[in-house]
């Protein structure tokens, strides 16, 4: 079994494929959800199929960029969750976990853009081809910059877009945070080419990818 868990916004998502591959999930929306909900919403799932921890082979982990407090959370629950344990950790870059996860419903040749807010008038922003390849690197784009490098049928979703000003709406499709699910890991990790982005982490020392807004500077976040 693995399990798949994603905190790097307003969202909390917890997502469970059985030994059968059916995916179970747990959800929930709001400020403060994930000290509460990640803990619990992995037990109620792992319950519900009549499993323990014990029977997990891998966890998933969106790993950044995104909210410093959930991902926080996140990875503190992994730590305690593994310590001891011998479960495989894989995390993977957020903004492709949300592509991922709408990469079935997009118009073939398009790109997939996955977006966090970064206040101010910034995104984070990573691009990849609707069919996982060529994904580029995260970085920081000013809103403006942003939509000006959009073309037709790309898909936009996570958070913030919706402040982009002067859009044609109907060129291109929007999704939310109603596309943040820890279950687009669990899809990211039963297809190819969107499983090469995982990365094998140890649990006693992996990091989650924090950002500040000292980094809004429009560099890549990461190589």
């Amino acid at each position: 079994m693995i399990a798949a868990i994603e905190t790097s916004t307003p969202v909390c998502s917890v997502a469970l494929e059985t030994v059968g591959g059916r995916v179970l999930e747990k959800r929930i929306e709001g400020r403060g959800v994930h000290s509460s909900n990640t803990f619990l919403f992995l037990e109620e799932l792992l319950d519900r199929h009549g499993s323990s921890v014990e029977q997990l082979e891998s966890i998933l982990f969106s790993g950044g960029p995104g909210s410093y407090t959930g991902l926080r959370i996140g990875a503190a629950a992994i730590k305690g969750l593994l310590f001891g344990r011998d479960i495989e950790l894989y995390t993977y870059p957020t903004l492709l976990a949300f592509a991922a996860g709408v990469a079935h419903e997009a118009k073939p040749g398009s790109r997939i853009h996955g977006v966090i807010d970064a206040r101010r008038t910034h995104l984070y922003r990573q691009s990849v081809d609707a069919d996982g390849e060529n994904a580029g690197a995260a970085e920081v784009v000013e809103l403006e910059v942003f939509r000006s490098e959009l073309h037709e049928g790309d898909t936009i979703v996570g958070t913030g877009w919706e402040r982009i000003s002067e859009i044609d709406r109907g060129r291109y499709r929007f999704i939310g945070t109603e596309g943040v699910s820890a279950g687009a890991l669990i899809r990211a990790y039963r297809s190819r080419p969107w499983s090469n982005y995982f990365e094998k982490a140890d649990p006693e020392s992996f990091e989650p990818e924090y950002i500040t807004m000292s980094q809004v500077n429009n560099s890549p976040i990461s190589d």
